[in-house]
């Protein structure tokens, strides 16, 4: 099992225990759970490119234990918080209804960059410092 994660950013909260899920309230059990701070994933936009670009250019490019094609179909049919832990030097993908964490290299996130641009159902994060979210 997945477990539980909460990731706390300047503006929001969101939680995953199973299902992805924006916290809205203060929590009350946090037993068990698995802080983490983040901020919004940078990523890049293409102007005139989409996600068909992606599966028909590199459909068959492995990212780890998924194709662009099979990623693709998992990110566009589920919701899902997607991290990225520079410390670590890995990114997680915490899919709704899925009991394991997915691991993807490090080594793709510029690719990952581009094309979790064109994703339209995730949370894009990556790893902060308590400090830099509480600045201004």
């Amino acid at each position: 099992m997945a477990g539980k994660f909460l990731f706390i950013t300047k503006d929001k909260k969101f939680l995953f225990d199973g299902k992805v899920r924006e916290v809205k309230k203060e929590l009350q059990d946090l037993d068990g759970m698995e802080i983490r701070f983040a901020r919004p994933m940078i990523v890049y936009e293409l102007d005139g490119v989409n996600l068909n670009y992606f599966v028909k250019n590199y459909g068959h490019l492995a990212v780890g234990d998924y194709t662009v094609l099979d990623l693709v179909d998992l990110l566009e049919e589920n919701n899902f918080i997607l991290y990225v832990d520079h410390e670590k030097r890995k990114v997680e993908v915490f899919v709704q209804g899925k009991d394991e964490v997915i691991t993807l290299p490090y080594s793709t996130l510029d690719f990952l960059r581009y094309l979790l641009a064109k994703t339209s159902r995730g949370v894009l994060l990556e790893s902060t410092t308590f400090d830099l979210i509480d600045e201004n």
